[in-house]
């Protein structure tokens, strides 16, 4: 089996969706300690940055990230049963690789990082492999919009209390002086953040992951990409698909976004600052989880609309680098990030405007695009790929020559 070049690139842009959301953990550490917002925006560029980042990503990009890992465990699984190997072994020791390499990420670099979870969320769904593709959309339904919907109801539940505030931030001065701090000061930054991430990640993040891995895994049974990629299902079905979620889910992200931050261009106190409208952080956070997994649908739909279109080959072409080396560049985002705003480098927290931030993000990502694809110019996979193969399959698999034949779900 090849890989599908339009599903890398999809992982590409699911990538910067990825970094567009993570940056802020960087720039703003202090988000780690509470998961509360600090900072307030002073200038009407740096609002529109993060409102964006609030209607268009937040929330969403994971969830696209998790589908495409659920569909590529499909995959996997039946290259090994094409291969006469049986699939639980190989999946074991993929997800401890990943599980090992998710615990040295979030000590070292980021506390908020979902390869444990997804170790740990995949073999549950090994677990299930074998469950009816409609029980795995109704569950993956439920886990993705049924869970948002109670969390919604629950904020409207809390703020309809009396005396509601919001948690402890702690200082943010302090929390980014230690992250900037030296390198025993990041390190028990670190420590202390990731013990209280997490259990937040597995927990908050995770079963909304696991509801996009139960997708993924009917969409790679019914070879729903293929059929789209071949076009045997109408374009004018995916569209009337695609818009509803896309609206949809716009229409729930501009409200989140107007209680974070809000209306556009604005620097008014108003939703810029938990301390200030706890309330309005509440909705907003809540209203992110509703939205993110109905613009995902509708982000899905639109993508592979535009790269199976003879009209963006190149674009694709260009893409598809990246998202193959996806685990390279997933880990490469944060060392980067870390070594521009910790103390392991610049040491640049709490410095950067959010329009800055959001320059670095663009700068960052098209490096990887490029940078993906003159590695692969010489080399089949990345370096995280090849020692995840390694453990997976037994044995150090050379990388080889980029031309040679590999399985579309390869890690």
């Amino acid at each position: 089996m090849q890989r599908l070049r339009e599903v890398d690139a999809l992982r590409a842009l699911a990538l910067l969706g990825i970094l567009a959301a993570n940056v802020w953990y960087f720039a703003e550490p202090e988000f780690l300690e509470s998961g509360w917002r600090s900072a307030a925006r002073d200038a009407p560029g740096d609002q529109l940055v993060s409102s964006a980042t609030t209607l268009f990503v937040e929330g969403k990009a994971y969830v696209v990230f998790s589908f495409l890992f659920g569909l590529s465990f499909v995959w996997q699984w039946t290259s090994a049963q094409r291969a006469g190997v049986g699939e639980v072994g190989r999946s074991l020791r993929r997800f401890a690789s990943l599980a090992v390499l998710g615990v040295i990420h979030g000590v070292l670099l980021f506390s908020g990082d979902i390869l444990l979870a997804y170790a740990v969320l995949g073999c549950l769904l090994l677990g299930m492999r074998r469950v009816g593709a409609r029980w795995a959309v109704l569950f993956g339904v439920v886990l993705l919009v049924g869970l948002p919907l109670l969390l919604v109801a629950s904020a409207f539940l809390t703020l309809g209390g009396d005396g509601f505030s919001a948690p402890g931030a702690g200082d943010p001065e302090a929390a980014r002086a230690a992250y900037a701090g030296g390198l025993s000061s990041y390190l028990s930054f670190q420590l202390e953040a990731y013990a209280w991430v997490m259990p937040n990640v597995l927990l908050g993040q995770g079963p909304m992951a696991f509801g996009a891995f139960l997708i993924g895994l009917a969409v790679g049974r019914a070879q729903l990409i293929e059929r789209i990629l071949g076009r045997e299902i109408a374009t004018a079905r995916l569209i009337t698909w695609m818009v509803p979620a896309l609206v949809v889910g716009l229409m729930i992200s501009w409200v989140a976004a107007q209680q974070l931050w809000g209306p556009p261009g604005s620097t008014d106190a108003a939703g810029a600052s938990s301390a200030e409208e706890p309330a309005a952080e509440l909705v907003g956070q809540t209203l992110i989880f509703l939205a993110g997994p109905v613009q995902a649908f509708g982000y899905v739909i639109a993508a592979l609309l535009v790269l199976r279109s003879e009209s963006f080959r190149g674009l694709t072409h260009r893409l598809a680098p990246a998202g193959q080396m996806s685990l390279s560049n997933y880990l490469g985002q944060s060392l980067v990030l870390a070594l521009i705003f910790s103390g392991l480098g610049l040491g640049l927290a709490g410095q950067l405007s959010a329009a800055a931030v959001g320059a670095v993000v663009l700068i960052l990502w098209t490096a990887q695009v490029i940078l993906s694809a003159l590695w692969l110019q010489h080399l089949r996979r990345g370096p995280m790929e090849v020692l995840v193969r390694a453990v997976t399959y037994g044995r150090l698999i050379p990388a080889g020559h980029p031309k040679a034949g590999h399985p579309k779900g390869g890690a």
